[in-house]
């Protein structure tokens, strides 16, 4: 009887596909960019833009490498995404030069979207790396990683109250028109001021006119060249939001009372499209 059990269990184990015997040490989904597991074999992606792709983590020690360039003055976002249920994968990002020095990463806990924003302080190489947070690992699902060019601009003007303003003239200012762009869902959270310009009819047309502008955050009187509307000294590396109060004034050195009517302003301001991620 012995006997007979063990030739049964050498037959069914010569019955088993030689696949389900090597399940457990072979990946489940072909990765293109393997073999990626080292610095030196980093997958050379080119260019970072719009790059995007997907990719596996099939044992507790496989690291993922990919190489790009990118220029000087770039704004990207790298993107780990769609990263499998009950795995915790991270983001790492080096200069691909000596040593491969880390620039930066994202540890989020779980399998939550993982985010690296990048201004390019350079021209040349870099190298990104997925891997296992804490050796959990999926080799049936692909993760996705995504190269975004995360800078956005756009326009958004606004009417101010009240709707006509009076200066007598000789350097004294009218009173202040306002408008609160706090809560505007039209703009974007996050979005910062590159320029405003300041819209409307000054009449009569008088030499030596000025608009002023306040963004509320800064609390600061910002005044146009004479006869426009345009704000110099307005830029976007004083990083002004857009969500906020805003106010308009006007002056003229003319000895002559004058009227603005219909004040607006018009903001061109820039966004992180990933402001949220």
């Amino acid at each position: 009887m012995v006997k007979n059990m063990v030739l049964s269990l050498l037959l069914l184990l010569f019955l088993v596909p030689a696949n389900l015997v090597h399940a457990e040490s072979e990946p489940r989904i072909i990765d293109q960019y393997e073999e990626n597991n080292t610095f030196n074999t980093a997958y050379p992606l080119g260019n970072w833009k719009y790059k995007l792709l997907s990719g596996t983590i099939h044992a507790p020690e496989d690291y993922d490498y990919y190489q790009f360039t990118a220029s000087k003055g770039d704004r990207l976002a790298i993107r780990l995404s769609q990263i499998p249920n009950h795995v915790n994968y991270d983001l790492y990002l080096y200069k691909d030069s000596y040593g491969y020095p880390l620039i930066d990463y994202s540890t989020r806990s779980g399998n939550q979207d993982e985010i690296i924003r990048f201004d390019v302080p350079e021209t040349g190489s870099y190298i990104v790396l997925v891997r296992s947070a804490d050796g959990s690992y999926d080799d049936w699902n692909f993760y996705r990683l995504t190269f975004i060019d995360r800078i956005k601009t756009a326009t958004y003007t606004a009417n101010l109250t009240p709707t006509v303003l009076t200066s007598p003239g000789a350097g004294t200012t009218s009173q202040v028109a306002s408008v609160n762009l706090s809560n505007q869902q039209a703009v974007p959270d996050g979005a910062i001021v590159r320029s405003v310009s300041a819209q409307g009819t000054i009449s009569p047309s008088l030499g030596h006119t000025y608009r002023e502008v306040m963004n509320g955050s800064e609390g600061i009187w910002y005044t146009s060249i004479s006869g426009s509307g345009s704000f110099p000294d307005i830029t976007v590396a004083k990083e002004l939001p857009v969500k906020t109060i805003w106010h308009v004034r006007y002056y003229s050195l003319a000895h002559s009372s004058s009227t603005w009517r219909n004040p607006q302003i018009r903001i061109t301001y820039e966004y992180d499209e990933t402001y949220h991620y």
